[in-house]
């Protein structure tokens, strides 16, 4: 009976660090994946400004044009 105990014990034991590790990995892919969004939000950003930057000069050329 003591063995059986020691044996459940150690089980749990191995369980409960098993649970950790689980956890531990989920928050740091959490971590990566906030990254992730952060870094993709600026890129979008970016590129939103860069459209806008581009879309300005093409009118400035077609202006240009008409005045030529």
């Amino acid at each position: 009976m003591e063995e059986r105990l020691e044996r459940m014990e150690t089980m749990l034991g191995q369980l409960v660090g098993m649970v950790g590790n689980v956890i531990a990995e989920q928050l740091k892919m959490r971590q990566e994946s906030n990254g992730l969004r952060q870094d993709f939000e600026s890129e979008k950003q970016k590129n939103a400004e860069r459209h806008e930057e581009i879309l300005g000069k093409f009118k400035a050329m077609e202006l240009d044009r008409d005045f030529i």
